[in-house]
């Protein structure tokens, strides 16, 4: 009887490197007739990259080893170069968990102490536990959402410290200003700005009909809150400086508001990138769902899947989860049972989008209006911890909309929990 050949397994080897700003670290398993593994270090540049991988892939090749790995801890922006280099010389890329490599540390070498030699050490005792991360490589569609929607949260930040500015300068020049910022930064605030610059003494010296007449040639301002603004502004000349500290205070205001304007418009015009961008790409995926009214917004859309990508690199809803951080870890030991919180080990900037997603749904009559007061009033949960249940209900009831390929239905968001509900 003839003996059916095995097959053999593709040798692959995992190529551990360390990346610094300046320089890499590498181990490499033994090679051609060496029985020792190689440790080198070289630039973090284009050249010296390109001539060290090629160096390794010449010897694997002699070696018959055909499937070679670059294992990299991510920095946040330094290993690019040698991820994008090493596909583009045919190497496999993938990433580990930097938490898993300080512990891992500790085990190999009895102590907490980290250099840049013992660190590709580290990173590949994790991968020969084979506990590696893929390197995703994001369609270009999707790249472009996660650029853009950087810039919008960059926007975003810039124009929540600016407000800030605004408000202590304002609070000092202006004391007795109590309108809220909807009046602030809305068109009756910024025609006060452009015909006055909240400047309490030219204000005071204004009479009600004057005043009201120049605000309404560029808003809808009530006379109401023209003479409730004049008293506040006698008000606060009997208490703000003059002079030179005056002039002071209201170059500081200028500068915060024209900041503000600055990064609102920035923001605004990132806000429509992003909606063009993921219009264009539902063409390519019309998985992607579209905007529903009162549920979430293209833009809401085009920033989360700036963060999660196309969603069929998720094998379950779970893994959604996990990648954002939001996977529950217990604590039990013998009899101590600690408290169930999120891991927070996954994209904090995919926990702070779906955060500002569902904000607006938790409101009475909206989406999950009963499902947080249940949370709150029933199951007394603090608010933090219920919002973090409806964010990942959220993103499960995502993971569904996608998968379904089909329209909006507000019926299935809770259908499956209200089955179980019949059961019990």
């Amino acid at each position: 009887m003839e003996r059916t050949p095995l097959i053999a397994k593709i040798p692959q080897i995992n190529i551990c490197c360390d990346v610094g700003m300046d320089q890499i670290h590498l181990v490499c398993p033994p090679l051609g007739e060496s029985p020792f593994a190689q440790s080198v270090t070289f630039d973090n540049r284009s050249d010296p990259i390109r001539a060290e991988l090629k160096r390794i892939r010449n010897s694997a090749t002699r070696d018959e080893i055909s499937r070679l790995q670059i294992v990299v801890e991510p920095t946040g922006i330094y290993h690019h170069l040698l991820t994008r280099i090493a596909r583009e010389l045919g190497y496999h890329t993938a990433l580990v968990n930097a938490e898993h490599v300080a512990k891992m540390r500790s085990v190999i070498f009895g102590d907490s102490g980290k250099t840049d030699q013992r660190d590709p050490l580290a990173i590949a005792a994790v991968a020969d536990q084979g506990r590696l991360i893929a390197d995703r490589i994001l369609p270009e569609a999707f790249q472009l959402l996660r650029g853009w929607s950087s810039l919008y949260q960059a926007a975003e930040d810039a124009i929540i410290e600016a407000k800030g500015r605004v408000h202590r300068a304002l609070k000092y020049l202006f004391p007795d200003f109590d309108f809220s910022s909807d009046f602030l930064y809305g068109s009756s605030g910024q025609a006060v700005m452009e015909c006055y610059q909240f400047d309490p003494h030219r204000i005071a010296g204004e009479t009600p009909s004057r005043m009201h007449c120049r605000l309404r040639r560029r808003s809808r301002v009530l006379r109401s809150s023209v003479i409730r603004l004049i008293h506040q502004a006698r008000s606060s000349i009997r208490s703000v400086p003059g002079g030179a500290l005056r002039e002071l205070s209201l170059e500081h205001l200028r500068l915060a508001w024209n900041d503000y304007l600055t990064h609102h418009q920035r923001r605004e015009a990132a806000r429509a990138k992003l909606e063009e961008i993921y219009a264009a790409a539902r063409c390519d995926h019309p998985q992607l769902p579209s905007a529903v009214h009162r549920v979430v917004t293209t833009s809401g859309l085009a920033r989360l899947f700036a963060e999660l990508g196309p969603l069929d690199d998720f094998q379950s809803w779970r893994q959604i989860l996990r990648y954002g951080g939001l996977n529950l870890r217990e604590r039990k030991s013998g009899r101590y049972v600690g408290l169930t919180r999120i891991t927070h080990q996954g994209r904090p900037q995919l926990r702070r989008v779906v955060m500002q997603v569902v904000l607006p749904l938790v409101r009475q009559r909206e989406l999950f209006g009963d499902y947080y007061r249940r949370k709150t009033l029933v199951e007394k949960m603090p608010g933090t911890k219920a919002m973090t249940a409806v964010a990942r209900k959220f993103l499960k009831m995502l993971w569904g909309w996608y998968q379904s390929a089909a329209g909006f239905d507000a019926t299935r968001v809770f259908q499956q929990q209200s089955a179980h509900q019949r059961v019990a």
